[in-house]
């Protein structure tokens, strides 16, 4: 009985909403699609009334008799509301349309946009102490619109699919944030075509700003400037298009494009101003000029507990390439259960901020269709079944196992992973090096990895070999212990912390002072507190330096030795956002500044060890954007030694200069040869600044304008024991310039973006400044992918 009561109250429910109010979708007369932030009032006498919402749609009350519709760049309708026929209403698009009147002078959009922005941090969420909301998101892919009519490949594959997208994914969510930092996103339920039970969730407001108060509009590592920023009027030309009554409020309807001739990164499209507190109420953006990548955002802000501005529906839409091999990306979220100023704690947030229950991917149709937004249209039913149909028959839920652990750049295999890092490399001692590393997997144990290596260098004739044991321990510290063997190379200087030394790294191909090693060792990685990574080891090593060298400490003679060294490492991570996908922790990349430290001690009677000593070295990575004048990146980088070492545990190797290979290598020394220099003591300064395109915003060539200031110094306590080998000191300070144009010559790169070459030309001077006027200059190249 309770059950048929429940029933019963949502059916009147249902039917009393079906009564009072009536759904409505607008489009273009055109082209079909839908027509979002068009105002309808109600009534011309107490300016009642609403606007659609990003999917074009619309409620309007029984009451009402007549709606009046309209929108830029189309004709005013109005509609008697029992003449309505369908849920469907058509606008036709205007031939044209005269620009607003300017009144002695003045634009009258300027003086609205410079309230929007002078009334930024008032209306910007995320300036809240904390909120919280619960999100639907639905993300499609599919191929870009067919541009030519007799394109009978396109034809073939619309014909077998029957309206399917090539790809569907939902996610329900909830999410909480407290200032200044943290966050969560708490995935409910997600659903994906082709995948049974997928181990991923896919966000649509992860691919734009969460709101549009930021100084820079970050769209794929692209930073566009925000039409309402401080000092936007001289560079984006704005209109006020349109302004009406909603209620006591006045709506400015603004459009903004960039002015000609100003070469900046910039956005086009049309602004809705709120006279209550000047806020964002609805946001259509396009990026301007941007090559193979086009991106549409479209935002939408409701006013709750009548106090805050907060977005209700985030679009994005997303294109790459063009013609045949196109792509759209669209992705939709609503917002709903929005409270700001939530009662919240730091406690209430985990390490990871984006958390994927196992089951979260095997909710049922019921649970869906309770639960979405709206139901699915007939395109995206097609998906479903289109789509799962080929998930069933080809396994792609495979996918979700294989992809971790390709991720980790290993091929799994029935028991084993082949460790595809091992197949090839290259430095200038070895030559090219061949090899194969081959690793249990879950297979066999489950969180424990055993497996080993063996490479061969065909330059210097000789065969390495390692092995490995890799526990993980489950839980959220992220802890994991490895213990391994290695007979191997190892660069003088090179530090044994994997944060320091990226594997693929240009710098690695120009390697030649090598230390031949054979290294017991334990190490433990793991994650104590909130932006904190930890690691703690212990080494046992036979070194064996392969190049001339003698080490003198007293009488005694000294060229293999044995090192034993504890060792401590601490990364910090200022804004630190970390995601589970695949059963991977991963971390999401920011330009916030992060700590790392290292510190070894030097056991000496340890296992044979020969050396006391105390070794620091620290580095800070941050970047930031100066308006109007691009983005600075730096690395400080200090170490200090106090003792007397050889010269493979001291610190050399920040050099990049090779005429053989002249590639720009980031955060070295552009115009030093590799081991020039030698120090137990250092603190380097790495900088670059990125002014952008300043020559040219259009066609083939559009260079990115880089300055680099490079800047160490440094010493060495007792020189005289290094015996054999050439270097100098950095006791005076050593300076170099450069100034490098990124992509200077692009070619298109299969119909998605661009391969850019680009060249640099550094100097050094100064104290260091070399006799010979030319050997102080170093031209180099350098490559990338852009999009545009």
């Amino acid at each position: 009985m309770k059950r048929i009561f429940f029933l019963g109250l949502l059916f009147i429910c249902f039917t009393s909403m079906a009564q009072t109010s009536r759904k409505l979708i607008i489009i273009d007369d055109t082209t079909e699609q839908v027509v979002p932030f068009a105002n309808i009032l109600f009534s011309k006498t107490d300016y009642k009334g609403t606007s659609t919402d990003i999917d074009g749609v619309f409620y309007v009350p029984n009451s009402v008799n007549t709606i009046t519709i309209s929108y830029v760049g189309y004709e005013t309708k109005v509609l008697q509301l029992e003449e309505i026929t369908s849920h469907i209403i058509r606008l036709k698009p205007k031939v044209s349309e005269l620009d607003e009147i300017v009144i002695d002078g003045e634009n009258p959009a300027h003086r609205i946009i410079r309230k929007a922005t002078a009334n930024k941090k008032l209306n910007n969420p995320e300036r809240l102490k904390s909120f919280t909301y619960e999100s639907y998101d639905k993300i499609i892919i599919n191929f870009g619109k067919q541009k030519e009519e007799n394109d009978t490949m396109r034809a073939q594959i619309d014909s077998v699919m029957k309206g399917s997208y090539l790809f569907l994914t939902e996610t329900i969510a909830k999410h909480k944030y407290l200032k200044p930092s943290f966050s969560e996103d708490s995935i409910i339920a997600t659903r994906s075509s082709g995948f049974k039970n997928p181990k991923f969730a896919m966000l649509a407001n992860n691919f734009q700003p969460f709101s549009f108060y930021d100084e820079y509009i970050e769209l794929f590592e692209t930073n566009y400037l925000n039409p309402i920023s401080k000092g936007s009027t001289r560079k984006y030309k704005f209109r006020l298009k349109e302004d009406y009554l909603q209620g006591k409020d006045t709506i400015f309807v603004i459009s903004f494009e960039p002015k000609a001739n100003r070469n900046f990164e910039g956005l086009k499209g049309l602004l809705t101003i709120n006279s209550n507190k000047y806020a964002v109420q609805s946001v259509d953006a396009k990026t301007f000029n941007s090559g193979k990548l086009d991106v549409t955002i479209q935002q939408k802000y409701r006013y709750v507990q009548n106090n805050y501005w907060f977005p209700e529906q985030l679009n994005f839409e997303i294109n790459i390439g063009e013609d045949l091999g196109s792509v759209t990306y669209i992705g939709k979220s609503y917002l709903s259960k929005i409270t700001p100023n939530a009662a919240l704690s730091k406690k209430d947030f985990p390490f990871v901020s984006v958390t994927l229950p196992e089951n979260a991917g095997l909710k049922n149709d019921t649970f869906w269709k309770l639960n979405r937004r709206d139901s699915l249209n007939y395109n995206e039913e097609r998906t479903y079944v289109f789509i799962d149909s080929l998930g069933e028959k080809f396994k792609f839920d495979k996918i979700t196992t294989i992809l971790p652990s390709l991720l980790k750049l290993r091929l799994p295999l029935k028991y084993v992973d082949i460790d595809l890092s091992r197949i090839a490399r290259y430095n200038k001692y070895e030559g090219t090096r061949l090899g194969l590393g081959i690793y249990t997997n879950d297979d066999i144990f489950k969180n424990v990895s055993i497996g080993g290596y063996a490479g061969y260098g065909f330059k210097d004739s000789a065969w390495k070999y390692g092995g490995e044991m890799l526990v993980d321990i489950p839980g959220k510290k992220d802890i994991s212990i490895s213990l391994k063997y290695v007979n191997d190379l190892r660069e003088t200087g090179a530090l044994s912390d994997h944060r320091f030394n990226h594997p693929f790294s240009q710098r690695n191909w120009i390697a030649s002072q090598m230390d031949g090693v054979e290294s017991y060792s334990i190490q433990t990685d793991m994650k104590l507190f909130r932006n904190l990574n930890w690691s703690l080891g212990f080494s046992n090593t036979d070194v064996n330096p392969l190049y001339d060298y003698e080490f003198l400490t007293g009488a005694t003679s000294i060229t293999n030795y044995t090192n034993s060294e504890f060792n401590i490492g601490i990364g910090y991570h200022t804004k630190e956002n970390l995601v589970n996908n695949f059963g991977i922790i991963s971390r999401l990349p920011n330009d916030a500044p992060i700590f790392n430290l290292y510190y070894s001690r030097g056991l000496k009677g340890t296992f044979d060890g020969d050396f006391d000593y105390n070794k620091f070295r620290f580095t800070l990575d941050h970047s930031f954007l100066t308006k109007g004048l691009g983005k600075t990146t730096y690395r400080l980088d200090l170490g200090y030694i106090d003792n007397t070492l050889p010269v493979g545990l001291l610190f050399t190797g920040e050099g990049s200069l090779d005429k053989q290979i002249p590639f720009v290598v980031r955060n070295y020394f552009q115009t030093v040869t590799p081991y020039e220099f030698l120090s137990d003591k250092y603190a380097h300064l790495f900088t670059v600044h990125n002014f952008g395109r300043l020559f040219n915003n259009k066609g083939y060539i559009q260079p990115d304008v880089l300055l680099h200031n490079n800047l160490g110094i440094g010493s060495l306590s007792n020189t005289s024991s290094h015996q054999l080998i050439e270097f100098s000191t950095k006791d005076e300070l050593f300076l170099e310039t450069g100034l490098e144009l990124q992509n200077l010559i692009k070619l298109p790169y299969l119909n998605i973006g661009y391969l850019g070459f680009g060249v640099g030309g550094f100097y050094r001077y100064g104290y260091h400044h070399l006799e010979k006027s030319s050997d102080n200059f170093a031209f180099k190249f350098s490559m990338g992918f852009s999009f545009k």
